[in-house]
């Protein structure tokens, strides 16, 4: 039955030749409808972009803790850590610790802020069980939601406020100081909804290390000791609240906000200053914590208009600040001060959106948004201020369309487009066209055409802005007011396909991404600059299959490589060991694993018991902005979740799972070679009444 009523969404999207076209497939049809793609309601195989869904199922069964770790489920999606509360997570690899080309958004909000242009994931304020499904557009779809979305979006879709009716408490302890408490509660009502969730999660990041990492031998350091030891615990306390107000059959309100509390353990040295400054430079970076607050509050409004038409108004209004405090090593000296930095970002967003059908087989969406972001920034080593910056105010206006245009029964015909201007005198246009052919009603051969902008950051417009918890103490700011977007042109073809005979669905990818007016730092310089150009190839699969209903397998795999015109290295970039070849100086293609892959098994066992089994593949490679010691040797990492439902007399029911990660202990280093990822485990306890 989920089936059926799942195709007959699907076929409710396909209007004109929908209804006399009908046959077994369609109903049977496994294929999920998406809405982030071009901002209307398409099956997979009618999207302008290659996507992948993670939903409430997979979600469980992986058995993550966190939603940067979700995004291993992606096929070609590079997921690290620069330290244990602050996840990397980039398409394609080829990426800093800020991760600057992927846009996230959650419930339509945008959480990708400034003055990185990045995601801070440890202050989102939602938990992993808040979320009811990821829709992440792989590729550019910028003309969907603007500057900063040229690597692709992630989409986060939390759950509806009626999905809760009562209440839930889970409790999850573990190795590496894992130590979770969540409590949610909620309530449908005839004419609004709530849910509640209250969180605590805290851990202590990684283990320090107490021999080399990466087979070096201590000569090699001229601090010995310094990179064993790592401070990377975090504690995060959050809360966040949804409402669903829905008078009649027309009109619905929707009502969210929230806060997150986070405390990280920053710093690269329990040691004197003195000493790290051999290795770092000027500056000290001794352990010490990175206090962040961050809230939010969403307000929207949709009606249903006649003729299947909609219109929709979203307000949204986020807050992050953070702050540290630290003594440091400056000028041969050492001020116990301390130095204290502090970070302050607002944004104010606001957007209408009206869907509307022109005809049988013509649908048309368009809209139009404007964001406010403010950033402001201290730093200070009393009695002397080293940096004190006005609240930097940044203005972008968008407007955007999209056009699905059913040509006949088996063609169909994406076209879209977002226009925006920003306060740095840019006028950026990106479209997106893409041509659909159904050569049968369960295979379909997509190729598009697109172009993606991105916006320059304000720590690149306005370097070195001080940035909490990247230690930079400036005693001036470079301005760079020339600074262009970055331009991604972004060629695909693909092909969408199931098999109901076999119970399996196929989604391939081959893509060809030019980049130009590449940002980067350079050294001559000494600020931000355009010049770097890059091309990225690569093909990407994902095979899905139900052995029955209760057993079922996802495979995903993904083959890259990339070329640049070598500006990284005039940016400072130093030779590294790529494989066997000493001589390999493209920082951009090491930076890129050629070959990943991810399986996650899905099984459901007699006695309300179930299983899962995950296995994570990714080849060696070199962070662009690391040193040779950060080589990132091979990943290979097994994780299995078994788990038992527990039922109790009365309306108590329950669920009881122990999750181990690194089944194998196959140890290996995340994005900094004191980053060891070794075997861990942690059970968890949820009770529903």
């Amino acid at each position: 039955m989920k089936k059926r009523y799942l195709a007959m969404l699907c076929l409710a999207c396909k209007t004109g030749y929908a209804v006399e076209d009908v046959n077994e497939s369609d109903y049977y049809q496994d294929l999920p409808v998406v809405l982030s793609a071009s901002r209307l309601s398409q099956p997979l195989s009618d999207a302008p972009n290659a996507m992948t869904v993670i939903d409430r199922k997979m979600i469980v069964a992986s058995g993550f803790r966190t939603i940067a770790d979700l995004m291993k489920l992606v096929p070609g999606m590079y997921v690290s850590y620069y330290k244990g509360s602050q996840p990397i997570v980039a398409y394609h690899g080829a990426t800093d610790e800020f991760s600057r080309r992927m846009q996230v958004l959650i419930d339509g909000r945008s959480v990708y802020m400034p003055p990185t242009g990045s995601v801070n994931w440890a202050d989102l304020p939602i938990t992993v069980d808040d979320i009811e499904r990821i829709e992440v557009i792989r590729g550019p779809a910028a003309a969907s939601y603007g500057a900063n979305s040229t690597q692709g979006v992630i989409s986060i879709i939390t759950r509806d406020a009626g999905a809760m009716n009562g209440k839930s408490v889970s409790y999850t302890h573990g190795d590496k100081g894992i130590n979770d408490a969540e409590a949610r509660f909620g309530k449908r009502g005839d004419a609004y909804d709530y849910r509640v969730t209250l969180a605590y999660t805290a851990d202590n990041g990684y283990d320090s290390l107490t021999t080399p990492p990466n087979g070096y031998t201590m000569a090699t350091f001229k601090a010995p000791g310094l990179l064993y030891n790592s401070n990377d615990s975090n504690q995060a306390r959050l809360f966040n609240y949804r409402g669903d107000y829905h008078p009649n059959g027309i009109d619905r309100y929707d009502i969210q906000f929230g806060f997150n509390h986070d405390v990280q353990g920053v710093g690269f040295s329990d040691k004197n200053p003195s000493i790290y400054n051999n290795y770092k430079g000027t500056n000290g970076d001794p352990f010490h914590n990175l206090i962040g607050n961050s809230d939010f509050a969403q307000l929207g409004w949709t009606r249903q208009l006649e003729q299947g038409a909609e219109l929709s108004l979203r307000y949204s209004h986020t807050r992050q600040d953070q702050y540290e405090a630290f003594p440091v090593y400056l000028a041969g000296n050492y001020y116990p001060g301390p130095v204290v930095q502090s970070l302050q970002t607002t944004r104010d967003e606001i957007e209408v959106q009206h869907t509307l059908p022109l005809n049988d087989t013509n649908r048309l969406v368009y809209g139009a948004g404007s964001q406010v972001d403010r950033v402001g920034g201290q730093s200070a080593m009393p009695p002397i201020s080293l940096y004190n910056s006005s609240s930097y105010v940044y203005n972008e206006y968008r407007l955007f369309a999209h056009d699905e245009w059913r040509m006949s029964q088996k063609w169909l015909l994406n076209l879209g487009g977002m226009f925006e201007k920003n306060d740095l005198g840019q006028f950026n246009t990106s479209p997106r066209i893409a041509l659909n052919y159904h050569v049968a009603p369960d295979q379909t051969l997509r190729a598009g055409v697109s172009v993606a902008y991105r916006t320059p950051a304000t720590a690149e417009t306005s370097y070195p802005l001080m940035q909490p918890g990247a230690l930079i103490v400036p005693t001036s700011t470079v301005n760079s007011p020339g600074l262009q977007p970055e331009k991604l042109v972004s060629r695909e073809i693909g092909y969408v396909g199931e098999f109901p005979e076999w119970a399996t669905s196929v989604d391939l990818r081959l893509y060809s991404d030019l980049l130009s007016n590449g940002i980067y730092l350079s050294s001559t310089a000494q600020s931000f600059v355009n010049g770097m150009s890059g091309e990225y190839h690569g093909f990407e699969a994902t095979l899905k299959h139900e052995f029955d209903t209760d057993n079922s397998l996802t495979l995903n795999f993904a083959h890259a490589w990339a070329a640049s015109n070598g500006a990284l290295l005039a940016a400072g970039g130093q030779r590294v060991m790529v494989s066997s070849d000493p001589t390999n100086s493209d920082i951009l293609s090491a930076s890129i694993p050629s070959n990943s892959a991810s399986l996650l098994y899905m099984v459901r066992l007699p006695h309300d018991y179930s299983f899962s089994a995950a296995g994570y593949y990714q080849a060696a490679m070199q962070p662009f902005d690391r040193g040779a010691i950060d080589y990132q040797p091979i990943e290979r990492r097994v994780d299995v979740r078994i788990a038992r439902a527990l039922n109790f007399p009365g309306n108590l029911k329950g669920n009881v799972a122990l999750v181990l990660q690194n089944l194998l202990n196959q140890a290996y280093t995340e994005y900094i070679a004191s980053n060891l990822f070794n075997r861990r485990g942690y059970v968890s306890l949820t009770l529903d009444w």
